[in-house]
């Protein structure tokens, strides 16, 4: 088929000198026409950036409207329009690309050439007097590659138009064409497909360790998500407690003062009592200010931040951290840690890859030794036409030969060692990494557990703080128990109000930092990612 192309492409030159350069000129114009193609595919993949308008956030700034939120929602609006997450997914898409510049190498290339030679001079010849001239035109085209064997090859067809007013050419002018292969095999270094296909085989791995390296940061965002989430939910609850020991206070303050001024209470009862309610009320003041900032960290996480319409909003949380009691066996942690977590398969194609590299740089050890070896058929007449008709195997052209080249450098020496120094550091961080990873599952396990305790115990204490402070109310309004104790009542029943959420809240952090360890947190969540 490349014969047939190519002879018609002389043809329609005609028999001048036109038909070298009618075979030039078609090259060039199929290089361009791929040329277009990949510019119009790399313009196809160009990613659009993000802006917005100050304008509009200024407009909305006196406005605060409600949003109620639940986990779920939370969860996704941190995905959408995460700037971390936009900038992760287009490392794949980079890596994807290295796979393809890595296969490159093995695709053909459109290969030809152009050249007009033109010499007057007086000959040193007896048989010839006068001015000397001649004229040659070589044309060639073809296609050139490389194999994963590490073969080179070129097939092609060479053109040449040779003119002279010399009296002994007996064609005049002589036209040559001539298809051709030429073949160059290595033997020793660069031979093999697993030598040959290794930037090929990095590529790939790289591109999946690029993959989960973006499942880990998705993994981070849910767990970051969920615990500013829980956190937002105790500094709500911990500005309801502080309201409410305030109010304990004032209505304290209250009685006090009535009773004061029957003459039963006396002025230090009535002092202690006014002071600590405007420590309580410092403390509410404190409560609501790290609620602002607790608000601000869920809208931040959550891109509701970026929002012009929603981002001076005040959020309302519809899911509450509940208390369900997780049992997860040591061993069956551990194995869903190393089938699932992003760092350690990322690891494990890392250390492929070096395996790779000691490859490739054992091999550059070898020799050079290149087998080369071209056939071709020659055509000559004084017109191209005919000249291609008397293409036949009776006028071939052949060779056969080897390139040898030993270096005497220690450079490759210092490759392979530096290759092997390598894969033993990689190899030690990974065995590190496992173990690491041993200690902080166990660690995990151990705190859901103990927290759960925690929680039970926080509750069963609060409890009872109630049921004391009640009871020391009564006695209070009997007159058998001092204001200063009171007060005193009041504060433990607050502390274990607040140790009460804090410990359901820990223990909501803590399950989600195990399914992070485990690598299982898109499937507790429900979360499947899609591939584009």
């Amino acid at each position: 088929m490349f014969w047939r192309i190519m002879k018609n492409i002389l043809r329609a030159g005609g028999a001048g000198r036109d038909a070298g350069m009618a075979a030039f000129i078609a090259a060039l114009l199929l290089a361009g026409l791929l040329s277009q193609e990949c510019s119009a595919s790399a313009h196809s993949g160009d990613v659009s950036v993000p802006s917005f308008s100050k304008e509009d956030f200024i407009a909305t700034a006196g406005s605060e409207p409600v949003l109620d939120l639940t986990l779920t929602d939370c969860i996704t609006q941190a995905f959408r329009n995460n700037s971390e997450i936009q900038v992760k997914k287009i490392s794949p898409k980079l890596r994807m690309d290295d796979v393809k510049i890595a296969w490159s190498e093995f695709e053909p290339s459109l290969i030809g050439g152009y050249n007009l030679y033109y010499n007057a001079e007086k000959p040193a010849n007896l048989f010839f007097q006068g001015e000397s001239k001649t004229r040659d035109i070589t044309a060639n085209v073809g296609i050139g590659g490389k194999l994963v064997t590490g073969t080179q090859y070129n097939v092609g067809l060479d053109f040449d138009r040779y003119w002279s007013n010399s009296i002994i050419q007996t064609i005049n002018p002589a036209y040559r064409v001539e298809p051709k292969v030429t073949i160059t095999q290595p033997l020793f270094r660069g031979f093999g497909i697993d030598v040959n296909e290794a930037n090929v085989h990095i590529s790939k791995n790289n591109k999946l360790m690029s993959d989960q390296d973006f499942l880990g940061t998705v993994i981070d965002i849910i767990t970051r998500t969920k615990n500013v989430y829980y956190l937002y939910f105790y500094t709500m609850e911990n500005r309801s407690i502080a309201a409410l020991a305030l109010e304990r206070a004032e209505s304290l303050l209250e009685i006090n003062r009535a009773r004061y001024a029957k003459g039963l209470a006396s002025s230090v009862d009535l002092l202690e009592t006014e002071a600590t309610v405007s420590d309580r009320e410092k403390n509410f003041i404190s409560s609501e200010k790290a609620l602002q900032k607790a608000e601000d960290d869920l809208k931040f996480v959550t891109n509701i931040i970026d929002d012009p319409a929603m981002w001076n909003s005040r959020l309302e949380l519809a899911n509450k951290p509940r208390l369900e009691a997780v049992e997860v066996g040591l061993v069956e942690a551990l194995e869903a840690a190393f089938k699932h977590r992003p760092d350690y398969k990322a690891a494990a194609l890392d250390l492929k890859n070096r395996d790779i590299q000691v490859v490739v740089t054992k091999n550059g050890l070898l020799p050079i030794i290149d087998l080369k070896g071209s056939f071709g058929l020659n055509g000559i007449d004084r017109n191209t036409a005919r000249a291609l008709k008397k293409i036949d195997t009776d006028y071939e052209e052949w060779n056969l030969g080897a390139q040898v080249t030993i270096p005497f450098g220690m450079g490759d020496r210092a490759r392979y060692d530096q290759a092997k120094l390598q894969k033993k550091q990689a190899l030690t961080a990974f065995k590190r990494l496992e173990q690491a990873i041993i200690l902080e599952v166990r660690d995990k396990v151990r705190n859901v557990e103990i927290q759960y305790r925690v929680v039970k115990a926080a509750e069963l204490a609060l409890e009872k703080e109630r049921e004391n402070y009640a009871a020391q109310s009564d006695r209070y309004a009997a007159g058998q128990v001092s204001t200063h104790d009171m007060l005193d009542y009041q504060d433990k029943l607050s502390r274990a109000e607040l140790d009460q959420v804090r410990a359901l809240v820990d223990y909501n952090i803590i399950l989600a930092e195990l399914d992070k360890v485990r690598g299982v947190t898109l499937e507790s969540n429900g979360i499947i990612l899609e591939e584009k």
